[in-house]
């Protein structure tokens, strides 16, 4: 993935839910990339996909929060490499 930005929109994923998420995502990168065991790794991103990503309210007054789609893509990058240190 080349250099993305995570876009602000109205209605999209709450921020601090993605992030939390992103640092989970990341953090287990870091542990793989220094040697953790296969199978605690394969535990741990079992446990990230259960971070639920809630939305923000959408219309007139609504919040705004980070872009569905882009954040989807992002996950699912971070989540492909997870799966590539793991093999």
């Amino acid at each position: 993935m080349g250099f993305e930005v995570l876009r602000s929109k109205k209605g999209g994923y709450v921020k601090n839910d993605v992030i939390m998420k992103l640092d989970a995502l990341n953090a287990l990168i870091l542990a793989l990339e220094n040697g953790m065991p296969r199978e605690q790794a394969y535990a741990e991103l079992k446990k990230t996909e259960q971070i639920v990503l809630r939305k923000e309210k959408g219309g007139l007054f609504g919040a705004s929060g980070f872009d569905t789609g882009d954040t989807d893509a992002y996950i699912a990058d971070l989540t492909a490499k997870i799966e590539d240190l793991i093999r």
